[in-house]
């Protein structure tokens, strides 16, 4: 009497074992052309467009002009047209001297956008005029951007 129910018959375990590597196989092929987003930051030689976060302190300021003169980066006008966003922290004490002297500190930290884990940072200080410190910052960066290319 036959029930119309097929009877199958278990496949040998080396034909199970293929079957299974030729699906893993195209749905491989079809995840390919998918785009993989890095988890880490960005190597300093990478960023080509930078951000610069607005501060109170008009070392920033500083800081962005010179930056827009540096041929190799470019400034974005908003933090998600960016690879990178600038921050700068100052500090500024008079030192106790014959003559009071003003000493500034200032901070600037590169940080990826997307893992907002920090690419570059720098702490300088400088008794003379902020500008010969912005210039000494950039000047920093400048040659750890060149550092990093070599490196890579």
């Amino acid at each position: 009497m036959n029930s119309g129910v097929l009877r199958q018959r278990p496949l040998p375990s080396g034909w199970g074992v293929l079957t299974i590597l030729v699906l893993l196989l195209v749905c491989a092929g079809s995840l390919a052309p998918q785009a993989t987003i890095s988890a880490g930051p960005l190597l300093l030689h990478q960023v080509r467009t930078i951000y610069v976060a607005p501060s109170s302190d008009d070392f920033v300021l500083l800081m962005k002009a010179r930056l827009e003169k540096w041929t190799v980066v470019e400034i974005a006008s908003k933090p998600e047209e960016a690879d990178a966003i600038l921050t700068c922290q100052t500090e500024s004490a008079v030192v106790p001297a014959k003559v009071a002297v003003r000493r500034m500190i200032a901070e600037v930290t590169l940080l990826d956008r997307r893992s907002q884990k920090i690419i570059w940072k720098t702490t300088k200080s400088s008794f003379s005029d902020r500008t010969i410190l912005a210039d000494d910052i950039l000047e920093q960066l400048k040659q750890d951007w060149r550092r990093s290319v070599v490196a890579y």
